[in-house]
């Protein structure tokens, strides 16, 4: 594990920023991004926070606005093809009664789905597109897509700077 982190931990601040702002941004805008480790990306943000690498200030402003970016991104895709995406090979395999129970939780909670979708590894890259589906107009979303994004990225990155991310 370690010289799969060693390059990561020995690059210039901005590289960091920019390859991590790629990670968290695609988990979210791109469907495929499901499997992007965000959660150790933010873990190993908070590291090199703690470490002095980073500056907590600027890897929170980078992870937040990745984030919310991609939350955009999700959202339009299911606002103008959530019809398709029903009938695309996820969809079916999510199926159209969980699809159902889907859009009607983000339309009746609006903003604390959203925030909460935000917290769930896996829901975060559908919600924003059950959102757009849904019918949850833009504003709510996008107010609810940057409290999560803050919360999330916050608590994420002041979890890895605390426990120095698990290192000895």
């Amino acid at each position: 594990m370690d010289s799969l982190l060693q390059p990561l931990l020995n690059a210039p601040a901005p590289l960091v920023y920019c390859v991590c702002a790629l990670v968290v941004l695609a988990e979210t805008a791109l469907l495929p991004g499901i499997v992007l480790p965000t959660l150790s990306t933010l873990l190993l943000m908070g590291f090199l926070v703690q470490r002095g690498t980073l500056q907590l200030c600027w890897a929170l402003a980078v992870c937040v606005a990745a984030a919310v970016a991609g939350d955009q991104l999700a959202y339009w895709e299911g606002r103008l093809w959530g019809p398709r995406l029903r009938r695309s090979r996820l969809g079916q395999r999510i199926g159209d009664e969980k699809w159902n129970k889907a859009e009607a939780t983000v339309a009746r909670y609006g903003v604390p789905a959203v925030v909460l979708g935000r917290c769930l590894a896996g829901v975060r890259t559908l919600v924003p597109r059950v959102a757009g589906s849904a019918g949850l107009s833009y504003r709510r979303f996008f107010v609810g897509s940057v409290c999560a994004a803050m919360l999330w990225a916050g608590v994420e990155l002041t979890v890895g700077q605390l426990t120095g991310w698990v290192a000895p």
